[in-house]
């Protein structure tokens, strides 16, 4: 599943190529290097959200359990749109086209830890918990069809000319992915 996950990110970004503006910013890297980051920044938080999603399923209902699974999705999360936010513009004509719905994911991913968090501490009493949990899985969730869902639809409208498509089968991280 994990691999369906981030083969389908990889995907709908490789869906973006060329096609609208380039960027001139000094941020500029090379797309197999943009592809290259991406891809690892989100396999390492896929195999985080996957260690997470096991944790809610095997967790003993306590609020310092369920605090601690929030804590982990939060910190993956920040570290994801960090890593995200630091990838550049990918030197393509859609480059900041790129930027931009990258921009947009991050923030949702940013408002959906946000959710975790605010789930996980307001949780008490057995039902508490358990609805807690439940909000902790819709927000999961909602992670997991941003990545994918709203980034591919956002993203297939500017590839014309497949530069990432490219860079993606040349980046090292993205290998196991694509595969």
């Amino acid at each position: 599943m994990r691999k369906t996950f981030l083969a389908t990110v990889v995907a709908a970004l490789a869906a973006v190529g060329a096609g609208c503006g380039g960027s001139n910013e000094a941020s500029s890297v090379t797309p197999t290097e943009w592809a290259d980051g991406f891809c690892s920044a989100i396999t390492t938080w896929g195999d985080a959200l996957t260690s997470v999603t096991v944790q809610l399923s095997t967790l003993s209902l306590s609020t310092s359990a369920l605090e601690d699974v929030a804590n982990d999705a939060r910190n993956a999360t920040e570290t994801l749109v960090d890593d995200l936010k630091g990838l550049g513009v990918p030197d393509t004509e859609s480059g900041q086209a790129v930027k931009d719905s990258i921009d947009v994911l991050s923030a949702t991913l940013e408002r959906e830890a946000a959710n975790i968090q605010d789930a996980a501490g307001g949780a008490s009493g057995v039902s508490g918990l358990r609805n807690a949990i439940a909000s902790i899985t819709r927000s999961l969730a909602a992670m997991g069809a941003a990545a994918f869902t709203s980034t591919a639809a956002l993203l297939q409208s500017t590839d014309a000319k497949g530069a990432l498509r490219a860079a993606f089968e040349d980046a090292p991280a993205c290998a196991e992915v694509s595969s």
